[in-house]
């Protein structure tokens, strides 16, 4: 692809098992938007490091805290 700039320093967060292909807004596998699926490959380190915090900001907001000992 000539003026395309593959950037690899950061891995994907993908595990394989991609909900983006069948409709979803946001992948239920890694977390990221169709977008941000669809454009790895072309982000610069910054911008997939980005999409990383925002992803275990997400994650750590949807988990529940530890339930007390009873």
């Amino acid at each position: 692809m000539a003026g395309v700039i593959l950037t690899p320093g950061v891995d994907s967060p993908c595990v394989a098992r991609c909900s983006t292909a069948l409709g979803d807004a946001v992948c239920k596998g890694c977390g990221r938007t169709f977008e941000e699926v669809t454009f790895w490959n072309v982000m610069d380190d910054a911008q997939k490091q980005a999409v990383l915090a925002r992803i275990a900001a997400e994650r750590a907001a949807a988990t529940p805290p530890d339930m007390p000992a009873v």
